[in-house]
Protein backbone atom coordinates (compact mmCIF):
# COMPACT_ATOMS: atom_id res chain seq x y z
CA UNK A 1 0.00 0.00 0.00
CA UNK A 2 1.08 3.55 -0.74
CA UNK A 3 0.36 6.07 2.01
CA UNK A 4 -0.44 9.67 1.10
CA UNK A 5 -0.90 12.48 3.62
CA UNK A 6 -3.91 14.76 3.31
CA UNK A 7 -3.29 17.86 5.43
CA UNK A 8 -5.31 20.73 3.95
CA UNK A 9 -8.97 21.44 3.35
CA UNK A 10 -8.66 21.51 -0.43
CA UNK A 11 -7.17 18.01 -0.55
CA UNK A 12 -9.71 16.79 2.00
CA UNK A 13 -12.56 18.15 -0.11
CA UNK A 14 -11.07 16.47 -3.18
CA UNK A 15 -11.17 13.11 -1.41
CA UNK A 16 -14.84 13.38 -0.45
CA UNK A 17 -16.34 11.02 -3.04
CA UNK A 18 -13.66 8.39 -2.38
CA UNK A 19 -14.07 8.84 1.40
CA UNK A 20 -17.83 8.38 1.29
CA UNK A 21 -17.53 5.30 -0.92
CA UNK A 22 -15.23 3.68 1.66
CA UNK A 23 -17.54 4.85 4.46
CA UNK A 24 -20.57 3.23 2.85
CA UNK A 25 -18.71 -0.03 2.27
CA UNK A 26 -17.07 -0.27 5.71
CA UNK A 27 -19.22 -2.19 8.24
CA UNK A 28 -17.27 -0.54 11.09
CA UNK A 29 -17.84 3.02 9.87
CA UNK A 30 -19.59 5.36 12.31
CA UNK A 31 -20.69 8.98 12.27
CA UNK A 32 -17.54 10.46 13.81
CA UNK A 33 -15.55 9.06 10.89
CA UNK A 34 -17.86 10.53 8.28
CA UNK A 35 -16.49 13.09 5.87
CA UNK A 36 -19.33 15.36 6.97
CA UNK A 37 -18.12 15.39 10.58
CA UNK A 38 -14.35 15.34 10.12
CA UNK A 39 -14.25 17.89 7.29
CA UNK A 40 -15.63 20.43 9.78
CA UNK A 41 -13.88 19.27 12.93
CA UNK A 42 -10.30 18.90 11.68
CA UNK A 43 -9.90 22.47 10.33
CA UNK A 44 -11.51 23.84 13.50
CA UNK A 45 -9.16 22.36 16.09
CA UNK A 46 -6.40 24.92 15.57
CA UNK A 47 -3.49 22.46 15.57
CA UNK A 48 -1.77 20.53 12.77
CA UNK A 49 -3.98 17.71 11.47
CA UNK A 50 -3.48 15.14 8.78
CA UNK A 51 -5.16 12.08 7.29
CA UNK A 52 -3.20 9.01 6.27
CA UNK A 53 -4.77 7.70 3.08
CA UNK A 54 -3.87 4.23 1.80
CA UNK A 55 -4.16 3.12 -1.78
CA UNK A 56 -2.87 0.10 -3.72
CA UNK A 57 0.49 0.73 -5.35
CA UNK A 58 -1.04 1.13 -8.78
CA UNK A 59 -1.06 4.77 -9.87
CA UNK A 60 -4.43 6.40 -10.04
CA UNK A 61 -6.17 3.80 -7.90
CA UNK A 62 -8.74 4.96 -5.36
CA UNK A 63 -7.96 5.08 -1.67
CA UNK A 64 -8.90 1.96 0.26
CA UNK A 65 -8.53 3.33 3.81
CA UNK A 66 -8.33 6.57 5.79
CA UNK A 67 -6.86 7.25 9.24
CA UNK A 68 -7.50 10.81 10.58
CA UNK A 69 -4.99 12.14 13.13
CA UNK A 70 -3.78 15.37 14.66
CA UNK A 71 -0.54 16.47 16.25
CA UNK A 72 -0.22 17.74 19.80
CA UNK A 73 2.94 19.42 21.11
CA UNK A 74 3.68 19.16 24.82
CA UNK A 75 6.12 21.37 26.71
CA UNK A 76 8.58 19.65 29.05
CA UNK A 77 9.54 21.01 32.47
CA UNK A 78 13.23 20.78 31.64
CA UNK A 79 12.74 22.82 28.47
CA UNK A 80 12.03 21.70 24.95
CA UNK A 81 8.96 19.84 23.75
CA UNK A 82 7.79 16.46 22.56
CA UNK A 83 4.99 15.36 20.28
CA UNK A 84 1.86 13.33 20.79
CA UNK A 85 -0.31 11.96 18.00
CA UNK A 86 -4.04 12.00 18.69
CA UNK A 87 -6.88 10.29 16.89
CA UNK A 88 -8.60 12.70 14.54
CA UNK A 89 -11.90 13.02 16.40
CA UNK A 90 -10.48 13.89 19.82
CA UNK A 91 -11.70 15.76 21.80
CA UNK A 92 -15.13 16.28 20.28
CA UNK A 93 -16.00 12.77 19.08
CA UNK A 94 -17.20 9.98 21.33
CA UNK A 95 -15.78 7.41 18.92
CA UNK A 96 -12.56 7.32 16.90
CA UNK A 97 -11.08 4.83 14.49
CA UNK A 98 -10.28 4.36 10.83
CA UNK A 99 -12.11 3.58 7.61
CA UNK A 100 -11.18 0.63 5.43
CA UNK A 101 -12.66 -1.37 2.59
CA UNK A 102 -13.46 -4.97 3.59
CA UNK A 103 -10.66 -7.30 2.60
CA UNK A 104 -8.01 -4.54 2.62
CA UNK A 105 -7.43 -4.36 6.39
CA UNK A 106 -4.17 -6.27 6.68
CA UNK A 107 -2.35 -4.35 3.99
CA UNK A 108 -3.79 -0.92 4.77
CA UNK A 109 -3.57 -1.01 8.57
CA UNK A 110 -0.06 -2.47 8.48
CA UNK A 111 0.98 0.34 6.13
CA UNK A 112 -0.58 2.90 8.48
CA UNK A 113 1.53 1.57 11.38
CA UNK A 114 4.69 1.68 9.29
CA UNK A 115 4.01 5.28 8.22
CA UNK A 116 3.27 6.41 11.77
CA UNK A 117 6.64 5.02 12.89
CA UNK A 118 8.31 7.33 10.38
CA UNK A 119 6.90 10.38 12.16
CA UNK A 120 8.44 12.12 15.18
CA UNK A 121 6.49 11.48 18.40
CA UNK A 122 6.81 10.21 21.94
CA UNK A 123 3.33 8.79 22.43
CA UNK A 124 0.37 7.88 20.26
CA UNK A 125 -3.02 8.11 21.97
CA UNK A 126 -5.64 5.76 20.55
CA UNK A 127 -8.56 6.85 22.69
CA UNK A 128 -12.19 5.73 22.30
CA UNK A 129 -11.58 3.35 19.43
CA UNK A 130 -14.80 1.97 17.98
CA UNK A 131 -12.98 -0.79 16.12
CA UNK A 132 -13.09 -4.56 16.01
CA UNK A 133 -10.50 -6.50 17.98
CA UNK A 134 -9.03 -7.67 14.67
CA UNK A 135 -8.40 -4.15 13.43
CA UNK A 136 -6.99 -3.07 16.78
CA UNK A 137 -4.59 -6.01 16.75
CA UNK A 138 -3.49 -5.25 13.19
CA UNK A 139 -2.69 -1.68 14.21
CA UNK A 140 -1.01 -2.27 17.57
CA UNK A 141 1.06 -5.27 16.51
CA UNK A 142 2.95 -2.98 14.18
CA UNK A 143 4.69 -1.44 17.22
CA UNK A 144 7.26 -3.90 18.54
CA UNK A 145 7.78 -4.42 22.26
CA UNK A 146 11.49 -3.77 21.79
CA UNK A 147 10.82 -0.13 20.85
CA UNK A 148 7.38 0.69 22.26
CA UNK A 149 5.19 0.21 25.29
CA UNK A 150 1.55 -0.52 24.44
CA UNK A 151 -0.81 -0.05 27.39
CA UNK A 152 -4.58 0.02 27.77
CA UNK A 153 -5.98 3.27 29.09
CA UNK A 154 -8.77 3.65 31.61
CA UNK A 155 -11.56 5.89 30.34
CA UNK A 156 -13.61 6.56 33.47
CA UNK A 157 -14.81 9.92 34.70
CA UNK A 158 -16.88 10.82 37.76
CA UNK A 159 -17.70 7.15 38.34
CA UNK A 160 -18.91 6.63 34.76
CA UNK A 161 -17.24 4.00 32.59
CA UNK A 162 -16.73 5.78 29.28
CA UNK A 163 -15.65 2.60 27.52
CA UNK A 164 -19.24 1.31 27.71
CA UNK A 165 -21.56 2.58 24.99
CA UNK A 166 -25.25 1.61 25.29
CA UNK A 167 -27.08 1.28 21.95
CA UNK A 168 -30.77 0.57 21.34
CA UNK A 169 -31.54 -1.48 18.22
CA UNK A 170 -34.70 -0.14 16.60
CA UNK A 171 -37.42 -2.21 14.93
CA UNK A 172 -39.56 -0.67 12.19
CA UNK A 173 -42.49 0.13 14.48
CA UNK A 174 -42.77 2.27 17.60
CA UNK A 175 -45.18 -0.05 19.37
CA UNK A 176 -43.01 -3.04 18.53
CA UNK A 177 -40.08 -1.20 20.12
CA UNK A 178 -42.05 -0.54 23.29
CA UNK A 179 -43.32 -4.09 23.54
CA UNK A 180 -40.15 -5.96 22.60
CA UNK A 181 -37.34 -3.80 23.94
CA UNK A 182 -38.59 -2.24 27.18
CA UNK A 183 -39.58 -3.55 30.56
CA UNK A 184 -43.27 -3.26 31.51
CA UNK A 185 -42.44 -0.48 33.96
CA UNK A 186 -40.36 1.52 31.44
CA UNK A 187 -42.99 1.02 28.74
CA UNK A 188 -45.80 2.31 30.95
CA UNK A 189 -43.73 5.27 32.16
CA UNK A 190 -42.79 6.42 28.64
CA UNK A 191 -46.34 6.10 27.36
CA UNK A 192 -47.61 8.09 30.33
CA UNK A 193 -45.02 10.86 29.98
CA UNK A 194 -45.56 11.29 26.24
CA UNK A 195 -49.31 11.33 26.70
CA UNK A 196 -48.99 13.90 29.50
CA UNK A 197 -46.95 16.21 27.27
CA UNK A 198 -48.78 15.70 23.99
CA UNK A 199 -52.35 15.96 25.28
CA UNK A 200 -51.74 19.02 27.43
CA UNK A 201 -52.08 22.65 26.40
CA UNK A 202 -49.35 23.35 28.94
CA UNK A 203 -46.51 21.54 27.15
CA UNK A 204 -45.10 21.40 23.63
CA UNK A 205 -42.04 20.08 21.84
CA UNK A 206 -40.36 22.14 19.12
CA UNK A 207 -37.64 21.15 16.69
CA UNK A 208 -34.71 23.48 15.96
CA UNK A 209 -35.06 25.25 12.62
CA UNK A 210 -32.95 27.85 10.87
CA UNK A 211 -34.63 30.76 12.61
CA UNK A 212 -34.54 29.14 16.06
CA UNK A 213 -31.19 27.35 16.01
CA UNK A 214 -29.27 30.04 17.90
CA UNK A 215 -31.94 30.25 20.58
CA UNK A 216 -32.20 26.46 20.93
CA UNK A 217 -28.43 26.00 21.19
CA UNK A 218 -28.33 28.68 23.88
CA UNK A 219 -31.01 26.82 25.81
CA UNK A 220 -29.24 23.48 25.49
CA UNK A 221 -25.79 24.75 26.45
CA UNK A 222 -27.11 26.84 29.33
CA UNK A 223 -28.87 23.86 30.89
CA UNK A 224 -25.90 21.58 30.25
CA UNK A 225 -23.52 24.08 31.87
CA UNK A 226 -25.70 24.41 34.95
CA UNK A 227 -25.46 20.67 35.49
CA UNK A 228 -21.93 19.83 34.35
CA UNK A 229 -20.00 23.10 34.29
CA UNK A 230 -18.55 22.92 37.83
CA UNK A 231 -17.17 19.44 37.12
CA UNK A 232 -15.50 20.43 33.88
CA UNK A 233 -13.46 23.25 35.41
CA UNK A 234 -11.01 24.87 33.00
CA UNK A 235 -12.17 22.61 30.17
CA UNK A 236 -15.66 24.13 30.18
CA UNK A 237 -15.06 27.00 27.74
CA UNK A 238 -13.42 24.69 25.22
CA UNK A 239 -16.22 22.13 25.49
CA UNK A 240 -18.90 24.77 24.97
CA UNK A 241 -17.08 26.35 22.03
CA UNK A 242 -16.51 23.01 20.30
CA UNK A 243 -20.05 21.81 20.96
CA UNK A 244 -21.67 24.95 19.59
CA UNK A 245 -19.43 24.88 16.52
CA UNK A 246 -19.98 21.22 15.69
CA UNK A 247 -23.73 21.31 16.34
CA UNK A 248 -24.06 24.28 13.98
CA UNK A 249 -22.10 22.39 11.34
CA UNK A 250 -24.32 19.35 11.86
CA UNK A 251 -27.41 21.49 11.43
CA UNK A 252 -26.06 23.01 8.21
CA UNK A 253 -25.45 19.49 6.90
CA UNK A 254 -29.00 18.39 7.79
CA UNK A 255 -27.78 15.97 10.45
CA UNK A 256 -28.94 17.58 13.69
CA UNK A 257 -32.14 16.66 15.52
CA UNK A 258 -32.62 19.10 18.41
CA UNK A 259 -36.02 19.00 20.14
CA UNK A 260 -36.82 21.41 22.99
CA UNK A 261 -39.48 20.76 25.65
CA UNK A 262 -41.47 23.83 26.71
CA UNK A 263 -43.88 24.62 29.50
CA UNK A 264 -45.72 27.54 27.99
CA UNK A 265 -42.97 29.97 27.02
CA UNK A 266 -40.50 28.44 29.45
CA UNK A 267 -37.94 25.97 28.04
CA UNK A 268 -37.40 23.10 30.46
CA UNK A 269 -35.23 20.69 28.48
CA UNK A 270 -33.30 20.24 25.22
CA UNK A 271 -31.59 17.31 23.55
CA UNK A 272 -29.15 17.22 20.61
CA UNK A 273 -28.80 14.14 18.45
CA UNK A 274 -26.49 13.64 15.46
CA UNK A 275 -28.19 11.91 12.56
CA UNK A 276 -26.25 9.52 10.32
CA UNK A 277 -28.48 8.96 7.33
CA UNK A 278 -25.87 6.81 5.58
CA UNK A 279 -25.72 4.24 8.40
CA UNK A 280 -29.32 4.93 9.53
CA UNK A 281 -28.41 5.71 13.14
CA UNK A 282 -29.11 8.41 15.71
CA UNK A 283 -26.30 9.43 18.08
CA UNK A 284 -27.35 11.19 21.27
CA UNK A 285 -24.77 13.93 21.79
CA UNK A 286 -25.83 16.30 24.56
CA UNK A 287 -28.82 17.15 26.75
CA UNK A 288 -29.74 19.63 29.42
CA UNK A 289 -32.74 20.45 31.58
CA UNK A 290 -33.96 23.13 33.94
CA UNK A 291 -32.95 21.74 37.32
CA UNK A 292 -35.75 23.73 39.01
CA UNK A 293 -38.51 22.25 36.85
CA UNK A 294 -40.91 20.00 38.77
CA UNK A 295 -42.84 18.20 36.05
CA UNK A 296 -42.51 15.42 33.44
CA UNK A 297 -38.89 14.34 33.26
CA UNK A 298 -37.50 16.28 30.28
CA UNK A 299 -34.72 13.80 29.55
CA UNK A 300 -37.00 10.77 29.35
CA UNK A 301 -39.59 12.68 27.35
CA UNK A 302 -37.09 13.97 24.78
CA UNK A 303 -35.28 10.65 24.40
CA UNK A 304 -38.58 8.84 23.86
CA UNK A 305 -39.66 11.54 21.40
CA UNK A 306 -36.36 11.22 19.51
CA UNK A 307 -36.41 7.41 19.40
CA UNK A 308 -39.96 7.44 18.04
CA UNK A 309 -38.91 10.02 15.44
CA UNK A 310 -35.96 7.80 14.44
CA UNK A 311 -38.13 4.69 14.06
CA UNK A 312 -40.63 6.56 11.92
CA UNK A 313 -37.73 7.71 9.73
CA UNK A 314 -36.50 4.17 9.13
CA UNK A 315 -33.43 4.34 11.37
CA UNK A 316 -32.12 1.14 12.94
CA UNK A 317 -30.08 2.30 15.94
CA UNK A 318 -30.27 4.89 18.69
CA UNK A 319 -26.77 5.23 20.13
CA UNK A 320 -26.36 6.76 23.58
CA UNK A 321 -22.59 7.09 22.96
CA UNK A 322 -20.06 6.84 25.79
CA UNK A 323 -20.98 6.23 29.39
CA UNK A 324 -22.97 3.69 31.39
CA UNK A 325 -25.28 6.15 33.14
CA UNK A 326 -28.21 4.19 34.61
CA UNK A 327 -30.99 6.09 32.82
CA UNK A 328 -29.80 4.80 29.44
CA UNK A 329 -30.72 1.24 30.40
CA UNK A 330 -34.40 2.19 30.56
CA UNK A 331 -34.45 2.24 26.75
CA UNK A 332 -33.70 -1.40 25.99
CA UNK A 333 -30.05 -0.99 25.13
CA UNK A 334 -27.21 -3.40 24.52
CA UNK A 335 -23.67 -2.59 25.57
CA UNK A 336 -20.93 -2.02 23.07
CA UNK A 337 -17.40 -1.14 24.09
CA UNK A 338 -14.72 1.26 23.06
CA UNK A 339 -11.03 0.52 23.58
CA UNK A 340 -8.28 2.98 24.45
CA UNK A 341 -4.51 2.54 24.26
CA UNK A 342 -1.33 4.54 24.62
CA UNK A 343 1.68 3.59 22.53
CA UNK A 344 4.82 5.16 23.96
CA UNK A 345 8.44 5.08 22.89
CA UNK A 346 10.62 3.11 25.27
CA UNK A 347 13.02 5.98 25.88
CA UNK A 348 10.16 8.48 26.30
CA UNK A 349 11.66 10.64 23.56
CA UNK A 350 10.48 11.55 20.09
CA UNK A 351 11.29 9.00 17.42
CA UNK A 352 14.56 9.97 15.68
CA UNK A 353 15.19 12.36 18.58
CA UNK A 354 13.64 15.28 16.73
CA UNK A 355 10.51 17.38 16.91
CA UNK A 356 7.87 17.20 14.24
CA UNK A 357 8.41 20.21 11.97
CA UNK A 358 4.75 21.16 12.40
CA UNK A 359 5.50 21.86 16.08
CA UNK A 360 7.81 24.78 15.35
CA UNK A 361 5.40 27.63 16.22
CA UNK A 362 4.51 26.13 19.61
CA UNK A 363 8.10 25.11 20.37
CA UNK A 364 9.39 28.59 19.54
CA UNK A 365 6.75 30.30 21.65
CA UNK A 366 7.62 28.01 24.59
CA UNK A 367 11.37 28.61 24.27
CA UNK A 368 10.88 32.37 24.09
CA UNK A 369 8.65 32.32 27.18
CA UNK A 370 11.38 30.48 29.09
CA UNK A 371 13.91 33.03 27.86
CA UNK A 372 11.82 36.03 28.90
CA UNK A 373 11.35 34.47 32.34
CA UNK A 374 15.10 34.04 32.78
CA UNK A 375 15.06 30.25 32.46
CA UNK A 376 18.00 30.19 30.09
CA UNK A 377 18.80 26.46 30.34
CA UNK A 378 15.23 25.56 29.39
CA UNK A 379 15.21 28.15 26.62
CA UNK A 380 18.50 26.85 25.24
CA UNK A 381 17.15 23.32 25.01
CA UNK A 382 14.12 24.59 23.16
CA UNK A 383 16.14 26.70 20.72
CA UNK A 384 18.47 23.78 19.98
CA UNK A 385 15.49 21.48 19.28
CA UNK A 386 14.16 24.02 16.80
CA UNK A 387 17.51 24.52 15.06
CA UNK A 388 17.90 20.77 14.75
CA UNK A 389 15.03 20.73 12.28
CA UNK A 390 15.16 24.34 11.03
CA UNK A 391 18.82 25.45 11.10
CA UNK A 392 18.02 28.91 9.69
CA UNK A 393 15.18 29.77 12.06
CA UNK A 394 15.87 33.45 12.77
CA UNK A 395 14.23 33.66 16.18
CA UNK A 396 15.95 30.53 17.50
CA UNK A 397 19.33 31.64 16.13
CA UNK A 398 18.95 35.03 17.80
CA UNK A 399 17.72 33.62 21.11
CA UNK A 400 20.42 30.97 21.37
CA UNK A 401 23.04 33.52 20.32
CA UNK A 402 21.95 35.79 23.19
CA UNK A 403 22.28 32.92 25.68
CA UNK A 404 25.74 31.91 24.48
CA UNK A 405 26.84 35.54 24.48
CA UNK A 406 25.70 35.82 28.09
CA UNK A 407 27.94 32.84 28.90
CA UNK A 408 30.83 34.49 27.04
CA UNK A 409 30.82 31.73 24.43
CA UNK A 410 31.43 34.35 21.79
CA UNK A 411 32.80 32.18 18.99
CA UNK A 412 29.63 30.09 18.96
CA UNK A 413 27.46 33.21 19.29
CA UNK A 414 29.22 34.83 16.32
CA UNK A 415 28.54 31.78 14.18
CA UNK A 416 24.82 31.88 15.07
CA UNK A 417 24.46 35.62 14.40
CA UNK A 418 26.30 35.32 11.09
CA UNK A 419 24.02 32.46 10.02
CA UNK A 420 20.99 34.56 10.94
CA UNK A 421 22.24 37.64 9.10
CA UNK A 422 23.08 35.69 5.97
CA UNK A 423 19.40 34.84 5.70
CA UNK A 424 17.90 38.00 7.23
CA UNK A 425 20.38 40.89 6.87
CA UNK A 426 17.78 43.49 7.87
CA UNK A 427 17.74 42.20 11.46
CA UNK A 428 19.46 45.20 13.05
CA UNK A 429 19.50 43.73 16.57
CA UNK A 430 21.55 40.79 15.33
CA UNK A 431 24.16 43.15 13.86
CA UNK A 432 24.57 44.82 17.24
CA UNK A 433 24.78 41.45 19.00
CA UNK A 434 27.35 40.30 16.48
CA UNK A 435 29.35 43.47 17.10
CA UNK A 436 29.43 42.84 20.86
CA UNK A 437 30.79 39.33 20.48
CA UNK A 438 33.34 40.42 17.88
CA UNK A 439 34.55 43.13 20.26
CA UNK A 440 34.80 40.59 23.08
CA UNK A 441 37.08 38.46 20.89
CA UNK A 442 39.22 41.45 19.96
CA UNK A 443 38.03 41.61 16.37
CA UNK A 444 37.53 45.35 16.63
CA UNK A 445 37.45 46.38 12.98
CA UNK A 446 34.90 43.66 12.27
CA UNK A 447 32.88 44.87 15.29
CA UNK A 448 32.86 48.42 13.86
CA UNK A 449 31.57 47.04 10.57
CA UNK A 450 28.79 45.11 12.33
CA UNK A 451 27.65 48.20 14.25
CA UNK A 452 27.66 50.28 11.10
CA UNK A 453 25.46 47.68 9.40
CA UNK A 454 23.01 47.77 12.29
CA UNK A 455 22.91 51.57 12.55
CA UNK A 456 22.35 51.97 8.82
CA UNK A 457 19.27 49.75 9.21
CA UNK A 458 18.00 51.26 12.47
CA UNK A 459 19.58 54.69 13.00
CA UNK A 460 17.60 55.88 16.02
CA UNK A 461 19.14 53.74 18.81
CA UNK A 462 21.39 55.88 21.00
CA UNK A 463 22.95 52.87 22.71
CA UNK A 464 24.29 51.55 19.40
CA UNK A 465 26.28 54.77 18.81
CA UNK A 466 27.55 54.67 22.39
CA UNK A 467 28.77 51.07 22.02
CA UNK A 468 30.39 51.96 18.70
CA UNK A 469 32.18 54.87 20.35
CA UNK A 470 33.73 52.54 22.93
CA UNK A 471 34.96 50.20 20.18
CA UNK A 472 36.45 53.12 18.27
CA UNK A 473 38.31 54.21 21.41
CA UNK A 474 39.63 50.64 21.75
CA UNK A 475 40.83 50.94 18.15
CA UNK A 476 42.69 54.18 18.87
CA UNK A 477 40.23 56.35 16.98
CA UNK A 478 39.27 59.05 19.51
CA UNK A 479 38.10 61.54 16.89
CA UNK A 480 35.75 58.97 15.39
CA UNK A 481 34.63 57.99 18.91
CA UNK A 482 33.74 61.64 19.66
CA UNK A 483 31.50 61.67 16.59
CA UNK A 484 29.78 58.44 17.70
CA UNK A 485 29.22 59.67 21.28
CA UNK A 486 27.96 63.00 20.00
CA UNK A 487 25.49 61.16 17.75
CA UNK A 488 24.23 59.19 20.74
CA UNK A 489 23.72 62.44 22.68
CA UNK A 490 21.82 64.02 19.79
CA UNK A 491 19.34 61.15 19.89
CA UNK A 492 19.04 61.05 23.67
CA UNK A 493 20.57 63.83 25.72
CA UNK A 494 20.08 61.93 29.00
CA UNK A 495 21.62 58.68 27.78
CA UNK A 496 23.40 57.21 30.85
CA UNK A 497 27.09 58.19 31.05
CA UNK A 498 27.20 59.79 27.62
CA UNK A 499 28.69 63.09 28.82
CA UNK A 500 31.49 61.31 30.66
CA UNK A 501 32.25 59.15 27.63
CA UNK A 502 32.29 62.14 25.34
CA UNK A 503 34.57 64.10 27.68
CA UNK A 504 36.99 61.18 27.93
CA UNK A 505 37.13 60.79 24.14
CA UNK A 506 37.80 64.53 23.74
CA UNK A 507 40.55 64.40 26.35
CA UNK A 508 42.24 61.46 24.67
CA UNK A 509 42.00 63.09 21.27
CA UNK A 510 43.58 66.32 22.62
CA UNK A 511 46.73 64.55 23.81
CA UNK A 512 49.56 64.56 21.26
CA UNK A 513 50.57 61.12 22.51
CA UNK A 514 47.15 59.60 21.86
CA UNK A 515 47.33 56.31 19.97
CA UNK A 516 45.74 56.74 16.55
CA UNK A 517 45.56 53.39 14.80
CA UNK A 518 44.76 53.09 11.14
CA UNK A 519 41.16 52.33 10.19
CA UNK A 520 40.24 50.82 6.88
CA UNK A 521 39.13 53.45 4.43
CA UNK A 522 35.72 51.85 3.88
CA UNK A 523 35.03 51.71 7.63
CA UNK A 524 36.28 55.26 8.15
CA UNK A 525 33.92 56.46 5.44
CA UNK A 526 30.97 54.60 6.98
CA UNK A 527 31.71 55.92 10.46
CA UNK A 528 31.95 59.45 9.11
CA UNK A 529 28.46 59.14 7.70
CA UNK A 530 26.99 58.19 11.07
CA UNK A 531 26.70 61.75 12.36
CA UNK A 532 24.48 62.67 9.43
CA UNK A 533 22.47 59.50 9.91
CA UNK A 534 21.96 60.27 13.62
CA UNK A 535 21.03 63.88 12.89
CA UNK A 536 18.37 62.76 10.43
CA UNK A 537 17.07 60.20 12.91
CA UNK A 538 16.90 62.79 15.69
CA UNK A 539 15.05 65.18 13.38
CA UNK A 540 12.54 62.49 12.42
CA UNK A 541 12.06 61.64 16.08
CA UNK A 542 11.38 65.28 16.95
CA UNK A 543 8.86 65.64 14.12
CA UNK A 544 7.01 62.51 15.22
CA UNK A 545 6.94 63.78 18.84
CA UNK A 546 5.60 67.16 17.70
CA UNK A 547 2.82 65.51 15.73
CA UNK A 548 1.88 63.44 18.73
CA UNK A 549 1.75 66.52 20.93
CA UNK A 550 -0.53 68.30 18.46
CA UNK A 551 -2.89 65.32 18.31
CA UNK A 552 -2.98 65.17 22.09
Amino acid sequence: MRIDIIDNTKALAGARANWEAVYDADPEAQYFLSWEWLSKWLPAIGVPWFVLAARPDADGSAYAAFLPLWLETKAEKSGGCHNRIQMGGNYAADYTGLLCLPGQEEQAIGAFADRIKQLNWTDFRLDDLRMSDRRIALLTQGFSKAEFDVAKRDRSEDGIDLSICPVASLPDDWEAYLESRLSANARQKIRRLLRQVETSDQFRITQAEKDTLGRDLDILLKFWTQRWGPQKGQRLDGILKNSRLMLRHAFDAGSLFLPVLWQGERPVGALATLVDARKRSFHFYMAGRDETFDGPQPGLVLHAHSIRHAIRGGFVAYDFLRGNEPYKYSFGVEERRNSSFAITTRDKKNLSGRLDRRSLPFALQTAMEHHRAGRRAEAERGYRQILDIDPRNADALYGLGQILQKRSEHAAAIELFQTLLAAAPETHKAWFRLGRSLRARGELAEAVGAYCEGIERQPAIAGAYSDLGQILLDLGQPDQAVAAFDAARSLRADFPGIEAKLTRALDIGAKPSARRAALRADLRERVCRLSAIATAAARDKAVASSRTDRLA
